[in-house]
């Protein structure tokens, strides 16, 4: 399951910001649902990311565990609460029936 997670999150992604005609390196925050440990590492090595980019995303994993859908509700309160850098976010979920979405934000400083 984690390796299929990992793999949707990316293809979301790519097609997302490829309609948006934005590139990954301008993605300044990352809002992604912890679904569990062995997901979120997934996740990280399919989108090349740091345990940094992911330290909202593993924390409520921690504080609350997996809270569902909702879950990026919290990550996206804990990056706004830590002043996370302006500019585009990506925020991706996963829910009923393994469905995966994805959403480019756009933050103000």
């Amino acid at each position: 399951m984690p390796a299929l997670a990992g793999k949707h999150v990316q293809q979301v992604m790519n097609t997302l910001l490829a309609r948006a005609g934005v590139e990954r390196g301008e993605i300044n925050a990352w809002i992604l649902h912890a679904g569990g440990r062995e997901i979120l590492a997934s996740i990280r090595q399919q989108l090349g990311i740091t345990e940094h980019d992911t330290r909202w995303s593993a924390a409520v994993l921690r504080d609350l565990g997996n809270v569902s859908s909702p879950c990026v509700y919290f990550v996206l309160d804990a990056a706004l609460k830590e002043h996370a850098p302006g500019g585009l976010w990506y925020m991706s979920s996963f829910g009923a029936g393994f469905s995966c979405h994805g959403a480019l934000l756009e933050v103000s400083d």
